[in-house]
């Protein structure tokens, strides 16, 4: 976009044209090394100042090659490696050392740490007022804000579109036109491999419609492995141009549809903040067209991109940063066993946080191919067969799994599934040997796990029942009434013992807790009632505008459950499976075994919307179910066949990969069906199962 006011207007006139610059990576982003010095004003190429001396050491510390020096005169082999660093961070290449390139080269100004997260922002006229008026008055003080805390690449630049060719954006001292690089054409060229953990875009006011585009970039954001991408959205105004209003509003729905599609993607409300504001702070901020901003409004800018970004605790997706866990998976086999066992709760109690140092973490994430041990001992009963846990991989740096199991060799199944930047959670059930369960990662990711409780001999017996429908507070039918979103903080107390065929002397139950339709981010926690004080931990995590559902085994207190939001405004979904304990008969005892592969669609076709899976199943089983890169939104049920109720076990998302576990009987002629509401790949893993106890 063209600016439309005048200081502006002059400040892109002073630039020289840039020469072709060849691509070069350093070896490492600036760092305070050697050189001490500063370089307080502007240099142009063949000038002789004594600051030269401080760019010229800077570069033979990156491994520019060829500089001889360091010496006074900025001669062009020192211009062409300064127009090859701009080019790496996304400025102009014209060799010109402004305050900005001066800053980033670590020649001006407090560097962040030195495994500061990367953070790319891409943007046009609309937030480049962040850097034109820094450069306007030689400073950096827009730029610190972000800077201090980021490893900040700012590529931010007049009239630049997101896909199709941008406008003439500028034009140099000589009069030569320029066109900045539009958004994608950037990522895909000088800025690929160099985007980092995160990037901001505020671009595309010159675009009449963004909706391929987004899907473009975050595509491209997607295969870089870059976990977040934040969005602003498009400030509303007829001030600059009255076509583009309808466009505006056009883009802003199209950036609400596509977060709901990616989970990297978060869209940032520039439009309701700047709107919230005094209308006497607005005329301090924008210029007469509304969008462009002033120097104020450039600094309100920057500090309204940071108050945003850090509340997402964004860590440096670097290997150098993933000390969890030991590559590859433990050695040794699990003794297979026979055990007979019953169901133990045990408080939930968290047993391993990486992100905390007093919870076994501390040395950063969980690299690819890791595996990190779980000791359990003193935790669980001496003789547990198996344990209960509730798994998180939290802030993944990549698309992945999760495979928990007796320590030994790594089975070919997985537990978990998430994408980037997504928290995902799930129950698992796992052996354990010696005490010990081990957890595998395929990608790189935080990693939280909670103990819930055990398989022990002599334990509480399941007893499965007919997929129920306990509580829809969106007004479906259910067993127990409840109308309405819960909100953040709030609780409701759920009767099991005593109805739908649960005796009053049930000890626990096996249910599927599902959160869904929160604007915002939610997060469910599940405990035995009545409702209280909560457990420092979570059983459900799902984004704004989605639907995710867990498995949990709770006990119940005084006949029932509590379920709180701890987070979001979701509606909320409780499916039984079965319960433990009581004095009936047929009460059936758990074994556990190596997880198996039953069943993977991916060697033929997906099945298709409305179609069924079933087989043949001797006993009732636990399971891992799996839809893999699913075209839509919908889900996943797995009954006994035959069974009218249907009950989601997980629910799926367009191009990625969710799991949940179920317990399910076999119904008619022996069977168990999975039935899928889009067109979807299955994974079917068994885990186990519950026979007729002895």
């Amino acid at each position: 976009m063209k600016t439309r006011f005048g200081h502006a207007a002059a400040l892109i006139l002073t630039v020289a044209t840039a020469a072709v610059v060849p691509a070069f990576t350093p070896a490492s982003a600036p760092h305070v090394d050697a050189v001490s010095c500063t370089v307080p004003s502007t240099l142009h190429p063949g000038a002789r100042n004594s600051a030269v001396i401080c760019v010229e050491q800077r570069l033979i510390e990156l491994g520019y090659p060829g500089i001889v020096g360091p010496n006074d005169y900025y001669d062009p082999v020192s211009s062409q490696a300064v127009r090859a660093f701009q080019s790496d961070r996304g400025l102009y290449p014209d060799g010109i050392i402004k305050s900005i390139t001066s800053r980033q080269l670590g020649l001006r100004g407090a560097l962040p740490p030195v495994n500061a997260p990367r953070v790319t922002v891409l943007g046009d006229s609309t937030s480049a007022a962040m850097r034109w008026h820094d450069e306007t008055t030689n400073g950096t003080v827009r730029y610190d804000v972000m800077g201090n805390t980021y490893d900040l690449l700012w590529s931010v630049e007049s009239c630049r579109r997101l896909v199709a060719k941008s406008c003439v954006g500028r034009t140099n001292s000589e009069g030569v036109a320029w066109t900045p690089p539009s958004v994608l054409p950037l990522m895909q060229t000088t800025l690929r491999g160099k985007l980092g953990e995160a990037i901001v875009i505020m671009a595309g006011y010159d675009d009449k419609s963004i909706t391929t585009a987004i899907e473009s970039i975050m595509a491209e954001a997607k295969s870089q492995g870059v976990s977040k991408v934040f969005w602003l959205n498009y400030r509303l105004t007829n001030s600059y141009n009255t076509a583009y209003q309808a466009a505006y509003i056009a883009h802003n729905a199209d950036l609400e549809a596509a977060k709901v599609r990616h989970p990297s993607l978060v869209v940032l409300d520039w439009n309701g903040f700047t709107y919230a504001q005094s209308a006497a702070t607005q005329d301090l901020w924008f210029a007469n067209d509304q969008i462009h901003m002033s120097a104020a409004g450039g600094y309100a800018l920057a500090n309204f991109l940071k108050a945003s970004i850090d509340p997402y605790n964004i860590e440096r997706c670097d290997p150098l940063n993933a000390n969890a866990g030991v590559a590859g998976s433990i050695s040794g086999v699990p003794t297979p066993t026979t055990v007979e066992s019953g169901f133990q709760a045990i408080a939930p109690t968290r047993v391993l946080d990486t992100r905390d140092a007093s919870l076994g973490g501390g040395n950063g994430k969980m690299g690819s191919a890791r595996t990190v041990t779980i000791d359990l001992a003193g935790l669980v009963p001496d003789d547990a067969v198996a344990a209960v846990v509730n798994v998180t991989a939290a802030d993944p740096c990549r698309p992945g799994f999760l495979t928990v199991f007796a320590c030994g060799a790594q089975p070919a199944t997985s537990n978990l599934n998430y994408v980037a930047g997504r928290t995902t959670a799930g129950m698992s059930i796992t052996m354990l040997r010696d005490g010990k369960a081990c957890i595998f990662s395929s990608a790189m990711t935080d990693l939280v796990v909670d103990l819930v409780g055990a398989f022990v001999p002599d334990g509480a017996l399941f007893h499965a029942i007919d997929p129920s429908r306990w509580v829809d507070t969106r007004g479906g039918p259910a067993q127990v009434a409840r109308i309405g979103q819960l909100p953040s903080g709030s609780q409701i107390d759920i009767p099991i013992a005593g109805i739908g065929g649960v005796p009053i002397d049930a000890t626990a139950v096996w249910i599927n807790l599902t959160a869904t339709g929160s604007a915002t981010r939610a997060v469910l926690q599940v405990y035995p009632g009545p409702c209280g004080a909560p457990p420092a931990t979570s059983v459900v995590n799902v984004m704004p505008n989605r639907s995710a559902a867990v498995a949990a085994i709770v006990p119940l207190g005084s006949g029932g459950i509590c379920v709180r939001t701890w987070a979001g405004l979701p509606h909320v979904v409780v499916d039984v499976s079965g319960w433990f304990g009581g004095a009936l008969p047929g009460g059936r005892a758990f074994i556990g075994h190596t997880p198996i592969r039953l069943y993977d669609s991916r060697v033929g076709n997906p099945h298709a919307t409305g179609t069924t899976y079933s087989r043949v199943a001797t006993e009732t089983a636990v399971y891992n179910v799996a839809a893999i890169t699913s075209v839509g939104f919908g889900w996943v049920s797995a009954k006994p066949c035959g069974v009218s109720a249907t009950t989601s076990l997980l629910n799926t998302a367009i191009s990625e990969n969710t799991a949940n576990v179920g317990v399910v009987a076999p119904g008619v002629n022996g069977q168990i069906c999975l039935l899928v509401a889009t067109t979807t790949h299955l994974l079917l893993d068994q885990v186990g199962t519950f026979v007729v106890a002895t």
